[in-house]
């Protein structure tokens, strides 16, 4: 009975404490005003500032002293790196916990701590050089007509800015109340951005721990150029391919460059590489040649819900307008009539389809004037995009048959990394927090069954049996490009900046916390 009382009391205590914070949302919102000018934004590009280059480990050592000493401030425990590339190159995850209440629903935030390369890239803007990593504040346009102060720097974008945003919203909290809405186990991976490697060896190492979770939050400035919300229930897989080919046996250059004028003798490497590339992809149609991979049965079409989803999204959007708008895309490519691609044939193609593309290819001599040679070697590297629910190993199968069978001559290499697809349904509990919210904050919302991109859920999906939604506000852009930026304040009313994003994350924390375990009984 003693037991029976003390349970209640302790309960009853959590409920109102609860409660307290509910009531004193406004507080929240004005301590991120308050401190967002002064603190916030000078967080971030703190973070910005320091390089954090996975393909060449340029900083990845200070990032994540850096990141161990936020989770350490926030009251972390278990902090540590999670190093398992055995001597292979590569990068830690960062790894702790903030787990006090088992009464509270426990986030797995998951996100990346590293970024792209910048070279050779050009960062300049009305004729003025950008420093990638110097974080600077300027007044930038990102498309016509659309403009306002703007945080610029690699990884502003992706992934850096989110995060640290983030990190600004748990320190509120803590300041505030000493405490969260929720727990929180942190895994901040510092390979994404080289297909997520070791982050299948780390899930299946730290499984006990990762299983507490009762969903995975990615966070993200989510709002397109003009401010409304992007909400993609998934994405889709992706396995990198690299190829090769040296002149031999088979012909060409055997050992060194030769002189373009034995062309009507030998064959050429660059020619050889391109007729396998050919091979691959009719490009016009964006059909895989490759048998098997077309009409895999395990390729999915939009349910039924999705297909509602995609109708009601046509009802008010145009793909076609939403891509080219800017005019960084002026077509789309045409389908089988040989038609341009529209309305839901567009939308299906890029989510649910199989796709390819060259991301390069390096050989020869490309140089001022001319060198007239065959080449003796010449590669690409290529990415696979894998739609639901095709398998990453089927995909790497049937790759493999074709080229060892058509192009022996042509040495092949998929990366370690890699994912499938992942979804959740539009009526899952934490999809309805997410989009219900946006609607409190007078968004509008563009609702997708998937991203045409790609990231690691699928691991976490399949490994630990827990769903995950992509979420935040504000607007950002040139992910991978010069001039990666965010929104701090737009002259446009309706494009939110990196204020509203944690405006947002303070809500969403709110009410998993009071919510999320009524909806669930059991993880899905």
């Amino acid at each position: 009975m003693v037991f029976l009382v003390k349970s209640l009391k302790s309960y009853l205590y959590k409920q109102c404490k609860l409660l307290v914070i509910k009531l004193n949302i406004e507080e929240i919102y004005s301590k991120i005003k308050t401190d967002f000018e002064t603190k916030h934004i000078e967080e971030i590009r703190r973070f910005i500032k320091q390089p954090s280059v996975s393909a060449d480990g340029n900083g990845i050592e200070k990032m994540t002293e850096m990141l161990m000493e936020k989770i350490v401030h926030l009251g972390g425990e278990d902090v540590h790196l999670v190093d398992l590339t055995k001597g292979e190159f590569g990068h830690p995850v960062v790894y702790g916990e903030l787990v006090h209440d088992e009464t509270k629903p426990t986030i797995l935030f998951y996100s990346m701590y590293d970024v792209q390369p910048v070279f050779p890239e050009k960062w300049v803007y009305e004729e003025k050089m950008i420093d990638p990593f110097g974080a600077e504040i300027i007044d930038f346009e990102w498309i016509e007509g659309y403009k306002g102060k703007c945080l610029l720097g690699r990884g502003v974008c992706n992934q850096k800015g989110p995060t640290i945003a983030f990190f600004n919203v748990l320190e509120v909290y803590k300041e505030l109340y000493g405490e969260l809405p929720v727990n929180i186990i942190f895994a901040l991976e510092g390979e994404e951005e080289l297909g997520s490697t070791h982050i299948g060896p780390f899930i299946e190492q730290y499984k006990e721990k990762l299983e507490k979770a009762d969903a995975l939050l990615f966070p993200a400035f989510w709002e397109d150029e003009l401010g409304r919300i992007s909400m993609p229930l998934g994405v889709k897989g992706i396995v990198a391919l690299k190829l090769r080919c040296k002149g031999g046996e088979w012909g060409g250059p055997a050992k060194i460059n030769m002189h373009s004028s034995l062309s009507g003798l030998i064959e050429n490497p660059i020619f050889k590489l391109i007729e396998c590339i050919h091979s691959l992809k009719n490009d016009k149609t964006n059909e895989i040649l490759v048998p098997g991979i077309m009409d895999d049965p395990a390729i999915i079409n939009p349910n039924e819900e999705d297909e509602k989803i995609i109708e009601e999204y046509l009802k008010k959007y145009s793909l076609e307008e939403n891509m080219k708008r800017g005019g960084l895309i002026q077509r789309f490519r045409n389908n089988k009539e040989g038609e341009e691609l529209k309305g839901k044939e567009a939308v299906i193609e890029i989510l649910f389809k199989p796709g390819l593309s060259v991301n390069g290819i390096e050989g020869g001599y490309y140089g001022e004037g001319t060198m007239t040679i065959i080449p003796h070697e010449v590669k690409a590297n290529l990415d696979i995009r894998i739609p639901p629910f095709q398998s990453r190993s089927y995909v790497i199968q049937k790759y493999s048959e074709f080229l060892d069978r058509n192009f022996p001559m042509i040495e092949y290499e998929f990366e370690k990394g890699g994912y499938e697809p992942a979804k959740i349904p539009f009526s899952h509990p934490l999809a309805q927090i997410s989009y219900r919210l946006y609607k409190e904050f007078k968004k509008e919302v563009m609702v997708l069954p998937l991203l045409a991109g790609s990231a690691p859920f699928s691991l976490f999906q399949q490994k630990l049996k827990i769903p995950f939604i992509v979420a935040g506000m504000g607007h950002s852009g040139r992910a991978h490009a010069p001039l990666e930026y965010a929104v701090i304040k737009a002259d446009n009313k309706q494009v939110g900046g990196i204020i509203d994003f944690e405006l947002y994350i303070a809500k969403f924390l709110k009410i998993f916390g009071k919510e999320y375990k009524y909806h669930l009984t059991s993880k899905d």
